[in-house]
């Protein structure tokens, strides 16, 4: 389910403001990241041209956390992740109304 108020769906005048923005943003990487959560437990083809993509640019912001949080077993970057994401989300949604 889709939380409408972090959803920048609504464009005033045509533009989307730099908050919007942003908001849209962090919410590609938070579909980003459970996307690859999910392919990770399904174990597609590793050739595969969209996967790579997608571990591609959640490698950009997993690699910081992985650096801060030791990998033992199971990697928890991708919740933390996807937590950190949603908290700005929430933060820059309410900040900004």
């Amino acid at each position: 389910m889709i939380n409408r108020a972090l959803w920048p769906c609504e464009v005033q005048g045509g533009i989307l403001s730099i908050r919007q923005l942003i908001l849209a943003i962090l919410q590609v990487a938070s579909w980003l990241i459970l996307l690859r959560v999910i392919l990770s437990w399904v174990h597609p083809k590793p050739k595969n041209e969209i996967l790579q993509s997608i571990i591609y640019y959640t490698d950009l912001l997993l690699a910081p956390l992985r650096a801060i949080i030791p990998v033992r077993g199971i990697d928890l970057s991708p919740i933390l992740a996807w937590l950190l994401i949603n908290l700005l989300m929430r933060w820059i949604a309410q900040t900004g109304a």
